[in-house]
C-alpha cells in the first residue's frame, strides 16, 4: 500500500454537482480582527492550567480538559467560518466582537462548569452557537450556508446537554459531559459534513498562530512559577530552563512543517481536504492543546518547586500528548516523519516521572528530550533535502 493510500480516511464525502463547494482563487491571509478574537482563548488555556493544577488527580483534570475541548471545537469552528466568510464587514466584525465575549464568559465559568451554580458556561455556549450559524450565513458559497445548517444542530445538542449536565447527579453530570464532547467531535462523521471551503494559506496560517498564541501560555507559567520571588541565581536558571522546555515546544510545530502543510493542503481534492481539515486541525490540534495545558502545568509547578518535590506527571504527559497529537497531524497529512515524536511521547512520561524529586531535573530532562528530538529531525531532513530527485534523474537520462 503506498503512502498516499495509507492516509485516505475511510469516511465517503458525497457531493452533488450543485453544491461542491469552490476552491479560492487566490490565497487569503489572517486578518487582524482574527488575531484579536484569538486572543481570549489565551485567558482560557489560563484557566484550564489552572483548574488541573488547583484539582491533581483525575475528576480535576477531566473537569478541566472537558469543558476545554468543548471549547477547542467551537473555537475552531470560527476558523472554518472565517475561510468562508472574511471578517471584512463592520457587521462581521462586530459579531466576532460580540462572540469574545461569550467565550471568555465561558474561560471565566470553567472552574465552575460542572457545578449547578456554572449554568453561565452552557448558555455562553449556546450564544457561540448561535453566532456562529448567523456568520456562516452570510458566506457567498449555498454550499458552506447547507453544510453550517447540517452542522448547527450537532453543536446546539452539545450545547443543550452541556447546560443540563451540572444539575444531574454526579455520575450523570460526567456521562452528560462526555456525550457532549461526543457529539461535538463526531458531527463531522455522523452528519457527513460537506460542502465547506477550506482555503489552505488561511487554514494553515490560522492555526499555527492559535498554536502560537496558546504557547503563550507556557510561558505565562514560567512566571506564575515564580510566583513574586526576587529573581536571584537559582530562579534565573529554572527560569532559563522553562522557556526552554516551551521553546522545544514551538520547534517541534513550527520547525518547517508549515509549508509542507499548506502543499499538502492544496494538492488534496476539495472534498479531501475537508477532512484533512477535521483530522489534522480539529482531532488532533485538540490532542495537542490539551497537551500545552499539562506543559504549562508542569512548567509553572516545576518552577515553583525548583528543589523540591514537584508534580511527577504534568510535564511528561504534557510533552507525551502534544508529541502524539503532532505526530497524528504529520501522519494525516504526510509532512513529515513521526518516529522519533512516537518514541520521545513512549519514554517522556516514565523517564521525567524518574527524576521528578526537583523541578530542576524535571525541566531538565523534558529540555533536552525535546532538544534530542529536533535535532535529529532537523538533520533529516537537511539530509533528504540534499538527497537527489530521483524523478530529476530519470528525467536527466
Amino acid at each position: 500500500m503506498s503512502h498516499d493510500d495509507s492516509l485516505e480516511i475511510p469516511i465517503e464525502l458525497p457531493h452533488g454537482p450543485a453544491e461542491a463547494p469552490a476552491e479560492a482563487d487566490q490565497p487569503t491571509g489572517v486578518t487582524p480582527i482574527e488575531l484579536f478574537f484569538d486572543l481570549v482563548f489565551v485567558f482560557v488555556l489560563t484557566q484550564a492550567t489552572h483548574q488541573v493544577e488547583s484539582h491533581p488527580g483525575w475528576s480535576g483534570l477531566f473537569q478541566g480538559m472537558l469543558p476545554l475541548a468543548a471549547m477547542w471545537w467551537m473555537f475552531g469552528a470560527f476558523s472554518w467560518l472565517t475561510n468562508a466568510v472574511r471578517p471584512d464587514a463592520t457587521v462581521v466584525r462586530l459579531l466576532l466582537a460580540l462572540t469574545m465575549t461569550s467565550f471568555f464568559v465561558m474561560g471565566l465559568d470553567l472552574p465552575y462548569a460542572f457545578d449547578p451554580d456554572g449554568w453561565a458556561f452552557g448558555l455562553a455556549f449556546l450564544v457561540a452557537v448561535a453566532m456562529h450559524v448567523a456568520l456562516f450565513l452570510t458566506a457567498s458559497e449555498p454550499s458552506a450556508r447547507a453544510g453550517i445548517l447540517r452542522l448547527a444542530p450537532f453543536n446546539a445538542v452539545g450545547g443543550v446537554l452541556i447546560l443540563i449536565a451540572p444539575h444531574l447527579p454526579d455520575a450523570g453530570t460526567w456521562v452528560c459531559w462526555a456525550a457532549a464532547v461526543a457529539v461535538l467531535y463526531l458531527s463531522m462523521v455522523i452528519g457527513r459534513i460537506r460542502g465547506f471551503v477550506v482555503e489552505p494559506h488561511h487554514f494553515v496560517e490560522r492555526h499555527g498562530l492559535i498554536i502560537l498564541i496558546v504557547l503563550g501560555e507556557s510561558v505565562v507559567a514560567v512566571g506564575i512559577g515564580a510566583g513574586g520571588r526576587p529573581v536571584d541565581w537559582k530562579l534565573a536558571g529554572g527560569i532559563l530552563l522553562g522557556i526552554a522546555a516551551a521553546t522545544g515546544i514551538w520547534w517541534t510545530y513550527f520547525g518547517g512543517d508549515d509549508e509542507r502543510t499548506v502543499r499538502a493542503m492544496s494538492d488534496a481534492s476539495v472534498e479531501r481536504r475537508q477532512m484533512l481539515g477535521y483530522v489534522a486541525f480539529g482531532l488532533a490540534h485538540a490532542v495537542m492543546i490539551a497537551g500545552i495545558v499539562l506543559v504549562a502545568a508542569g512548567i509553572s509547578d516545576a518552577i515553583h518547586h525548583l528543589g523540591t518535590d514537584t508534580n511527577r506527571w504534568w510535564l511528561g504527559a504534557g510533552v507525551a500528548t502534544f508529541l502524539l497529537g503532532h505526530a497524528w497531524h504529520r501522519y494525516v497529512l504526510g509532512t513529515g516523519p513521526v518516529e522519533g515524536r512516537i518514541a520521545v511521547a513512549v519514554v517522556a512520561v516514565p523517564l521525567i516521572a524518574s527524576v521528578a524529586s526537583t523541578g530542576w531535573a524535571v525541566l531538565a530532562v523534558a529540555t533536552v528530550l525535546l532538544a534530542i528530538m529536533t535535532v535529529f529531525d532537523h538533520l533529516r531532513q537537511v539530509r533528504a533535502a540534499q538527497a537527489p530527485d530521483p524523478h530529476r534523474v530519470t528525467a536527466a537520462a
